[in-house]
């Protein structure tokens, strides 16, 4: 049966007064676990921030960082609308009221779009769109991402992009992502090695051309 696609986008302005949040991102350390890994770490949101950047790379446009909070905010829609089959943008507290929610302050663009299967099929559809593809290609610094899987196998993504005030936690680029899933893999593989040499963990580089495990649910609250 052939597949549904939609796409929606909104333009928000800012707003929403919230906790200061801290400016100085600190790297995972080697002894970061799966568990603990903060949700914009996730290897697919890290995929869809590559895409992301990409699109925005070959017109000489500053890579975004992705950003704690936006993530955050991305991913409680993108859980809302699987769990709900509500594909809208001002359900769930619209998203000015999401972005709040997670302490950031700035006002936020954003994306959604259900029906894809992957990152790069997501985006592509982004890219067709010409409201989307603005919104990837604004003159934003920051950037956010989510994906859910709803019960009957629909999946949902969001993308959420803007401008972080001087109040609101810095975005990591690509680099630092990497980087600290690089140490939690050496972290792992060390831990391993402790039980048993011959034992190997489990990739924490997830293929991201095709749709795995969705990311952990976004804390109800801000932290």
């Amino acid at each position: 049966m052939k597949r549904f696609l939609t796409l929606a986008l909104v333009l928000c302005s800012s707003a929403a007064l919230a906790e200061d949040a801290k400016t100085q991102v600190t790297p995972a350390s080697a002894k970061t676990t799966t568990a603990a890994r903060p949700l914009h770490r996730h290897p697919t949101l890290l995929g869809m921030l590559r895409r992301n950047n990409d699109v925005r790379r070959r017109l000489g446009l500053r890579p975004h960082r992705i950003n704690p909070a936006l993530t955050k905010a991305a991913q409680d829609h993108a859980n809302y609308m699987a769990q709900t089959s509500v594909f809208d943008h001002y359900s769930n507290g619209g998203p000015q009221y999401r972005a709040g929610k997670y302490g950031f302050r700035g006002g936020v663009l954003e994306n959604i779009a259900c029906g894809t299967r992957s990152v790069s099929s997501t985006f592509s559809m982004w890219e067709g769109s010409g409201a989307h593809y603005a919104s990837i290609v604004s003159g934003t610094s920051d950037a956010g991402f989510g994906y859910a899987i709803a019960p009957n196998g629909q999946c949902y993504w969001v993308g959420v992009y803007a401008n972080a005030t001087k109040t609101d936690t810095a975005g990591e680029t690509e680099e630092q992502v990497a980087a600290a899933l690089e140490a939690e893999k050496k972290a792992l593989a060390e831990e391993a090695a402790q039980v048993d040499p011959n034992v190997t963990p489990a990739s924490t580089s997830e293929p991201v051309e095709e749709v795995s495990p969705a990311p952990a649910k976004a804390p109800k609250s801000a932290e």
